[in-house]
């Protein structure tokens, strides 16, 4: 902290890289019920539209509830991502229903898409998140790029084929988790 340094221990990283892992998870899975009960009953096309929405609230509430025990984080950090997260997959939902797909994220091109869109997503999420970091961390910018990185990382888990998919569904969030938590050990430490 600025003014008094918190020491942040092992059941920090702990509960940080679970919120993580089981946010990214309850995301994806809360995607699929809500748009089979609800989103499929008004248009009968499988879509991604509330994915985004869904993996942004789960995981950023998730590290919210686990960041406002050590800090006074505001709940607007949950919101940040769900929107930051939620509004590009729901673009890009709108732009595929109309026969507009972006090359990048097909074919050949694919792994680097999926890897490219978590690194400005995470980019996005992180500048935004770094203001409620700022009463506590000198050194806050640097949760620009661990947003980056971690969601970059995440994101990439999702181009494992098929047979692992579930295990990405686990890895994509507890390596979000690693690196985001080991980043804030890091800041915090910076802070003695």
């Amino acid at each position: 902290m600025k003014n008094e340094s918190k020491q942040l221990d092992r059941n920090f990283l702990r509960n940080w890289i679970l919120a993580n892992g089981i946010g990214w998870l309850v995301g994806f899975i809360g995607a699929l019920i809500l748009s089979y009960l609800v989103v499929n009953i008004f248009y009968d096309k499988e879509t991604n539209l509330i994915v985004g929405l869904c993996v942004g609230a789960s995981i950023g509430y998730a590290q919210w509830f686990v960041l406002k025990r050590e800090f006074k984080i505001s709940s607007m950090w949950g919101l940040v991502c769900t929107l930051c997260l939620g509004i590009p997959f729901i673009i890009g939902a709108i732009m595929n229903e109309n026969d507009y797909t972006i090359p990048y994220f097909q074919g050949d091109y694919e792994i680097l898409g999926k890897l490219m869109f978590g690194l400005i997503v995470g980019s996005v999420i992180g500048l935004l998140q770094m203001q409620f970091l700022k009463p506590y961390f000198n050194k806050a910018s640097r949760w620009i790029l661990a947003s980056s990185v971690g969601w970059g990382i995440g994101f990439l888990t999702l181009s494992v084929p098929l047979p692992l998919a579930t295990l990405a569904m686990i890895l994509g969030g507890v390596l979000l988790g690693v690196v985001t938590g080991y980043s804030i050990i890091w800041m915090n430490k910076s802070e003695s």
